[in-house]
């Protein structure tokens, strides 16, 4: 892919001091793209430290997405940097894996307003001073491909793509196109970590039952998932908009077979 289209922009990623945000922006800046990193975590604290570049081609704005005073802080970056916006990742997430019946009011809008809320502030804010034939990236999962237990995940990362293809709508007189990634597993630390509400057994175990019903038979690598969203930035997607490209190793497409296949001998295990 030619450099030369990434020089001279700017693009923002919202979660991006981590995991999967963090090899988003460690891609961009390879291609010589400037990058606005939206998070509440330090750098120096995360998972993943991000690859430091020049403050003229990276800032970063520690603040919650859910917040307009946040998004203010990211277009002042972003008119800081003094190069075109080109394009949006809404990245930022949380997770939360209780059922509809254990999920209290509290636990349902907080995860809302970060998974959801914060990516409608975010096209909102930006839309309006994104270049024409920008691109804006929201960040699904496969659990807003099928049923899953989690209800406030669930909901908001069915709701990302509902966005994604409203803001397509509006958006497409100016050639900006609006596009959902759906993950599936990602092999990252924190997933095998007690979080969303499961201690460390229950970690593993969601962990091998997700990698279970993968046919490709594990979890992918952070860049594996930043290479679609780029793709989906760049200029070789110029055609596409208000689709959802599915990253997960097969898990929707054929996971549920592929599993029974494996349990009753069919098919082999992967070697």
């Amino acid at each position: 892919m030619s450099e030369s289209y990434w020089n001279g922009k700017t693009f923002i990623v919202t979660g991006g001091a981590r995991g999967q945000g963090a090899a988003e922006v460690n891609r961009l800046l390879a291609l010589g793209a400037n990058a606005v990193v939206v998070d509440p975590l330090s750098p120096d604290s995360a998972d993943w430290a991000i690859d430091r570049a020049p403050d003229s081609r990276l800032r970063l704005v520690a603040g919650g997405v859910q917040l307009e005073s946040t998004w203010r802080e990211v277009l002042e970056a972003v008119a800081a940097i003094g190069a075109p916006l080109a394009g949006l990742v809404n990245n930022a997430g949380i997770t939360l894996r209780k059922t509809v019946t254990q999920t209290s009011l509290e636990e349902w809008e907080r995860l809302l307003s970060v998974n959801l809320t914060g990516a409608y502030l975010g096209i909102r804010m930006t839309a309006p001073v994104m270049m024409d034939g920008g691109s804006i990236v929201n960040v699904s999962s496969t659990a807003g491909l099928t049923g899953y237990f989690s209800a406030a995940y669930t909901a908001s990362k069915w709701g990302l793509r509902g966005l994604a293809k409203a803001a397509a709508i509006e958006l497409a007189p100016r050639k900006i196109r609006v596009n959902t990634v759906c993950p599936g597993l990602v092999d990252t630390p924190m997933i095998n970590r007690p979080n969303g509400g499961y201690g460390h057994d229950q970690a593993r175990a969601f962990f091998e039952g997700n990698r279970s019903l993968t046919p490709l038979a594990r979890g992918a690598d952070p860049d594996e998932v930043a290479g679609a969203v780029i793709f989906l930035l760049g200029p070789d997607s110029r055609f596409v908009t208000a689709t959802d490209l599915a990253v997960d190793g097969g898990m929707i497409g054929g996971g549920i077979y592929s599993h029974i296949g494996r349990s009753v001998g069919t098919v082999q295990d992967a070697l």
